[in-house]
């Protein structure tokens, strides 16, 4: 019972936390719903491929919601280290994996996103990979939003049976975060483009259920994993940016190996449809010197490479 009461402290210390960096109450949380559409027409058609938004304005059609930004997504080629223990000794597999993400936006940023991967190197595989990851939740890019759902980018297989789906649904996270700017107007010597922006998010996240080292499930619906976090991004030029984000855990013990106490990661991320972006992120393991480490071998290297290719239907 004091568990329960002091995880529901820690989610109230943090909710009112967010709210003193937001400046806004709830009443002012705004439904950002675009209004119906009757009608869809350009007053021009649009020939050069480079100035097309979406898939309307290739095919020159109005059917099959072309062109109404509900249906987004990019094919991504992902490729990094991942170090394997045989249980004699550590070796090196290089993952190579095509990734198919889409989006579906059913109502204003609420959506329903999936990612498929296909692997050409199955032995490549650790616990923070994935055959594939999914999520419902609400994402707005502006700043001062308030965003929530439910996220699941555990090391879903193709092969895991309905109970295991089962457990790693439950194994998933729900989350709550808030972003801002932070500033209203970047200082000119941080302001290099229009691209330029330092953006600040915090958030929380709680399993019902966690897995540990040893394979074996734990948890409830008070008893999960809960931890929080806040992220930093600074896109400083022509959409090249680079981010880092620290993590906490309250309850030290459900920690596991693969939970970093940090990530970080840069590139050049273009979100225009039908463009090429270059990404790295390194979400998993690392920790602080002061820390165990268990991936002695872990680094730069098993950080995931991607070049990306946008779509907008």
């Amino acid at each position: 019972m004091n568990q329960v009461r002091s995880t529901g402290k820690i989610i109230i210390y943090f909710f009112f936390a967010v709210l003193s960096f937001s400046n806004y109450s709830l009443a002012q949380i705004e439904v950002e719903e675009e209004p119906k559409r009757l009608y869809y027409e350009r007053t021009r058609r649009i020939t050069n491929f480079w100035d097309m938004k979406d898939m309307r304005d290739v095919t020159h059609k109005d059917r099959f919601l072309m062109g109404k930004n509900r249906i987004s997504g990019n094919i991504s080629y992902n490729t990094q280290r991942i170090v394997i223990d045989d249980g004699k000794e550590l070796h090196n597999e290089m993952r190579s994996a095509i990734g198919f993400f889409t989006r579906i936006r059913f109502f204003e940023q609420f959506s329903f996103n999936t990612t498929f991967y296909k692997d050409f190197n199955p032995k490549a595989a650790a616990f923070w990979t994935s055959n594939f990851t999914y999520s419902i939740a609400r994402y707005n890019w502006k700043p001062n939003r308030f965003n929530y759902g439910y996220e699941n980018y555990l090391n879903n297989r193709y092969k895991d049976n309905l109970i295991e789906m089962g457990n790693k649904f439950l194994e998933g996270y729900y989350f709550l975060s808030f972003s801002h700017n932070l500033f209203d107007t970047m200082p000119r010597f941080l302001n290099f483009d229009e691209s330029s922006l330092i953006k600040i998010t915090y958030f929380a996240r709680y399993s019902i259920k966690y897995r540990d080292k040893f394979d074996e499930i734990h948890g409830g619906l008070t008893s999960g994993k809960l931890f929080f976090g806040a992220g930093f991004r600074y896109t400083f030029i022509k959409n090249l940016y680079v981010e880092s984000a620290i993590y906490l855990y309250p309850e030290e013990y459900k920690k596991q190996p693969w939970d970093p106490d940090y990530s970080y990661g840069f590139g050049y991320f273009d979100y225009r449809a039908f463009r090429l972006s270059f990404t790295y992120g390194n979400w998993a393991v690392n920790r602080f010197p002061w820390n165990q480490q268990e991936y002695r071998r872990y680094g730069f290297l098993d950080g995931n490479f991607r070049i990306i290719a946008n779509w907008l239907w």
